[in-house]
């Protein structure tokens, strides 16, 4: 029989978890943005890289941890209390960057950032690119988890 408590640690771990990734991933964009503006990249560079980063490192941690979840799945279940609480943890120190962050980049002042966010202006249709990244890396990550799900399911048969 299945454990309540474990299924509802499970699904808190899942959720602090993907949190925390997302979170992850949407600042290290954001600061390679900032990176690459210092840089002096031109604002279409700036925008791929940034996006095309972050996708991919969301893509790659979810896997990941998936992965590791699935190798580990015996320790975790036997301390999921334990789990949950740190998965709590890095999500709560992931927030305290999102917050400190763009105070520290308010006082960036650099013409590049002017002409990244006019270039922006120009072609708003890459606010369009921008959802579509975003869900494309939620439909990669569901798939991962499909496969590893029905993978698992075919081994236990």
């Amino acid at each position: 029989m299945i454990d309540k408590n474990k299924v509802i640690g499970f699904f808190g771990i899942g959720i602090f978890t993907y949190l925390s990734i997302s979170n992850l991933t949407y600042r290290i964009g954001d600061i390679s943005k900032d990176l690459f503006i210092l840089l002096d990249l031109k604002p279409s560079w700036t925008f791929w890289l940034s996006e095309l980063l972050g996708l991919i490192l969301f893509i790659i941690l979810i896997n990941y941890v998936i992965n590791w979840i699935y190798n580990n799945y015996e320790s975790i279940s036997n301390q999921v209390l334990k789990y949950f609480i740190w998965s709590f943890v890095a999500y709560f120190i992931i927030q305290g960057i999102q917050i400190v962050y763009p105070i520290l980049k308010s006082e960036l002042n650099n013409e590049g950032i002017t002409k990244y966010y006019s270039y922006l202006k120009d072609n708003y249709m890459l606010y369009g690119v921008q959802s579509v990244l975003y869900y494309l890396g939620e439909i990669i990550s569901i798939i991962i988890i499909y496969n590893k799900v029905k993978n698992g399911s075919q081994q236990r048969v």
